[in-house]
């Protein structure tokens, strides 16, 4: 089933320059939402002290790093500088945009909604550096604008690789939106079943270790984050059986990222530790950016004649 759409011409009109920017564009989208799983895991969110530069006492040498992966305030500065440039190149993405012709509407479109993610991520970050306090609803408002940015940004970025082919409903493009929304309604529902200061609230699957340390905030909670994960983690499977001969690297990818998140949630259960947050929190980010990667791809697909 085919959904009506432009019938445009070949990438080759579109300007080189307009493809870099917009490939530019969704990887550091990608960088900036992959360094705040980093920060989040790390706790080094708060080691700067103010927004959105950082003391010199923080970043030099003789100031208070005692280890890389944890209260390292280059992570955090490192962060905000991803986070700060992904909105501006999204902004040049989206103005580049309205001057194309016969390209897909969401190509104009989704730019503006990474811009604006951005920028509310942007807000309730400032928020929580400057140590005013965050409801769970808003770190998942914020984490969703996040989310929705780069997801946003890499559609956009597919749509304008393929201004020729038509949006097209499929089988793996159903798997791949639905294991996508799985996803971020999993990782947002996490924010509300962790506990204080805990590591569910970054990024990552549900671990029993980590789960028993959050009881203090509600079973029923705890109950829907892992419903929703096992569903999740059906769709996306499912999604790299239905896509591999379509988008066989891409659907290798979601595969791997996918055996790596199993891993180090297995690892972490058996060692009763969170000490691989990092790596876990990694490789959950790449997961979602890859299936939105498969989902927009096995949707913008070459029509028959």
């Amino acid at each position: 089933m085919s959904l009506p759409v432009l019938d445009a011409p070949s990438t080759s009109t579109v300007p080189t320059a307009t493809r870099r920017v917009f490939d530019l564009a969704a990887l550091l989208t990608l960088l900036a939402v992959a360094l705040g799983s980093v920060v989040c895991a790390t706790e080094s969110g708060f080691e700067c002290g103010n927004w959105p530069g950082c003391t010199a006492s923080a970043l030099l040498p003789s100031g208070t790093v005692t280890s890389f992966f944890y209260k390292n305030p280059w992570i955090e500065m490192t962060h905000r500088t991803s986070a700060i440039l992904a909105g501006p190149l999204a902004l040049v993405a989206g103005v580049l945009a309205l001057r194309l012709r016969h390209v897909h509407p969401l190509v104009k479109v989704l730019p503006w909604v990474t811009v604006a993610g951005a920028f509310v991520a942007g807000y309730f970050g400032r928020l929580t550096v400057l140590g005013q306090p965050v409801p769970a609803w808003g770190g998942a408002f914020d984490l969703g604008s996040a989310l929705t940015a780069m997801a946003a940004m890499v559609v956009a970025t597919v749509a304008l690789g393929r201004t020729s082919m038509r949006w097209t409903a499929s089988r793996g493009s159903v798997l791949g939106w639905a294991g996508l929304a799985l996803m971020v309604a999993m990782h947002l529902v996490s924010l509300f079943a962790a506990g204080k200061g805990s590591y569910t609230r970054c990024l990552s699957w549900p671990v029993w270790e980590l789960v028993a340390a959050d009881r203090a905030a509600g079973t029923a909670v705890q109950v829907v984050r892992v419903v929703l994960a096992v569903l999740a983690l059906a769709a996306v499977a499912a999604t790299v059986a239905v896509t591999w001969r379509q988008e066989p690297r891409w659907a290798a990818t979601v595969a791997v990222l996918l055996g790596l998140v199993l891993l180090f949630g297995l690892v972490i259960s058996l060692t009763h530790s969170d000490q691989l947050g990092v790596p876990f929190s990694l490789a959950t980010v790449g997961l979602v950016w890859t299936q939105t990667q498969v989902a927009a791809r096995t949707t913008f697909r070459r029509h028959a004649a």
